[in-house]
């Protein structure tokens, strides 16, 4: 595609096609640019660039024909050292071991350049540096998402999937999507080879928005000038565009005037060969025409210079780049490739379980700053200062005051509750009192007398697995427990649970696995049927 062996001289140099040493050189722009092969494909699908090939056997052998970018076609451009001006012999060798009898094809495997036969450098002409060339090999290389590389950039809404790194092990953190919308990072490497529990894990919004933060904060000194750099990028490609778009304009142009010649040239009274040399002169003109349409459309959308209001924009921009990076139209994969050109990997120690997360940030060029950041958890034991909490809790409690009241005491003394939640309430109040032996607990609407044999109040039995309420609230509403609603106006909930169901429960709750695989489980051990969730009140 790139080269063209000249039959006098015996040498190899660039396609004499113009079109098709543009096409190349803009493939490897835009790889420096963008990252990923699959990132250039879509560019170039995107602006119509079709690849300029050059068959090498049967009929049409040697003869220039244009087809639709492929990824296949781009692997092997962006991996062939030819291009760096190297000629290179015994990239792919034969591996006895895995060559399958009678099949004399098989068995070749990609070899690393030290093993290569032959390397010479600078021996044809080079569209890109051999420094270059390295350094794209390199991206390639740490796009797949493996123990040593942090892969590509993904659509998922994780920013830091394949940056984080655990600070116990030594592995990457993998990211886990509960919805579309939520995710964590979990390191699962202890458990899957040594069977032993988890190393850490944490909710990805929160880390995810720390590390956002100081990417901005590093971001703002240079903001002016990554405007500036932004402008002149924009301004590059849209006359790389241009060009293009003129060497197509130029072709169609000269395909039309050569099947007018071809038509004229003919002898009128040949009616066979004109009626074919008519038809072939229209088709010409049509793709002409149409190719014509297409590039005033082009035009339209992408002028040759930037408008005014569009440089304004750029300008702007410098000046409020949290406003870029919160943008609607600005995606996941956008955040995880401008936080992949300053950050390295993120080394994260989640602190005895608690709430405190400490963070080690590696920077491109060595630098490295260290952050503590706090993250949710589900318990209040997991709190860093949970007896000194549980202490003020006694004490505000002896003083006879109410929920509301140590509720009020807690905010203003500075404690945060676990989870989400910015400051105490009543309810949660409530419950830390209970769980302390503080206060029992009662039902004004609905007396305790009710109860029959094993049954329990839904908070009661939260407290008795140490479990959050709301998600022993969720298994009622999936149909998991055998419980019952009292009538209007208390509608409260009572769950029958005898010994062998709490152990069960308990059993259940410390299992770590799929709604699927839960739903087979209590299917198995359940002793009341299961299969449909009870009804909503």
């Amino acid at each position: 595609m790139s080269t063209k062996a000249d039959q006098s001289h015996g040498t190899i140099g660039f396609d004499p096609d113009e079109q098709v040493q543009q096409v190349i050189r803009l493939i490897f722009r835009q790889f420096e640019r963008l990252g990923t092969i699959g990132a250039v494909l879509q560019y170039l699908v995107q602006h119509e660039v079709q690849l300029g090939i050059r068959c090498y056997c049967g009929q049409s052998k040697g003869q220039l024909e244009w087809h639709r970018p492929n990824r296949m076609t781009l692997q092997c451009l962006l991996k062939h050292p030819i291009y760096a001006g190297a000629y290179s012999y015994g990239r792919r060798q034969m591996d006895l071991r895995k060559q399958q009898p009678g099949c004399p094809a098989t068995g070749r495997v990609v070899v690393p350049p030290q093993q290569w036969y032959v390397l010479i450098h600078d021996h044809v002409p080079a569209y890109i540096s051999w420094e270059q060339f390295q350094r794209n090999q390199s991206q390639i290389k740490a796009n797949q998402f493996r123990a040593l590389s942090p892969g590509a950039p993904r659509s998922g809404g994780a920013l830091l999937s394949g940056l984080l790194v655990c600070g116990i092990c030594g592995s990457r953190l993998s990211a886990y999507y509960t919805n579309s919308q939520f995710y964590s990072y979990h390191c699962y490497a202890r458990r899957e080879r040594y069977a032993e529990p988890p190393c850490q894990h944490l909710a990805g919004p929160s880390i995810d928005s720390v590390v956002s933060l100081q990417v901005l904060a590093a971001l703002q000194p240079a903001a002016l000038e990554l405007s500036l750099q932004a402008a002149t990028q924009l301004e590059h490609e849209r006359l790389q565009l241009h060009q293009l778009w003129q060497a197509r304009l130029e072709r169609a142009a000269f395909e039309a005037d050569r099947a007018s010649r071809h038509y004229r040239l003919v002898e009128p009274e040949n009616r066979l060969v004109a009626r074919h040399l008519a038809q072939q002169w229209e088709h010409a003109l049509l793709a002409q025409q149409q190719l014509q349409q297409e590039h005033q459309r082009f035009l339209h959308h992408q002028p040759h210079s930037l408008s005014a209001s569009e440089q304004a924009a750029i300008r702007q921009l410098a000046h409020d780049i949290p406003a870029l990076w919160n943008a609607p139209s600005t995606t996941p994969a956008q955040h995880k490739a401008i936080i992949r050109q300053l950050l390295e990997k993120v080394v994260v120690n989640v602190q005895d379980n608690s709430e405190r997360v400490h963070l080690i940030l590696h920077w491109h060029g060595g630098a490295q700053t260290q952050q503590t950041m706090i993250r949710p958890v589900a318990k209040f034991s997991q709190l860093s200062y949970y007896t000194p909490l549980c202490d003020h809790i006694r004490r505000l409690h002896s003083q006879g005051l109410s929920a509301p009241a140590i509720a009020h005491s807690l905010n203003q003394a500075g404690f945060r509750p676990p989870k989400r939640t910015d400051s105490f309430r009543a309810q949660s109040v409530a419950e830390l009192l209970r769980a302390l032996g503080l206060t029992q607990p009662a039902s004004p609407s609905a007396p305790t007398t009710i109860l029959e044999a094993n049954e329990w109040w839904l908070s009661d039995l939260a407290t008795t697995l140490q479990m959050p309420p709301v998600t022993l609230y969720r298994w009622l509403r999936q149909g998991l427990l055998q419980a019952r609603q009292l009538d209007p106006p208390s509608r409260k909930w009572i769950i029958w649970a005898d010994p062998n169901e709490l152990q069960r429960l308990h059993q259940f709750r410390n299992r770590s696995l799929s709604l699927e695989a839960r739903q087979r489980w209590l299917n198995q051990h359940a002793p009341y049927p299961v299969e449909s969730p009870l009804d909503s009140p």
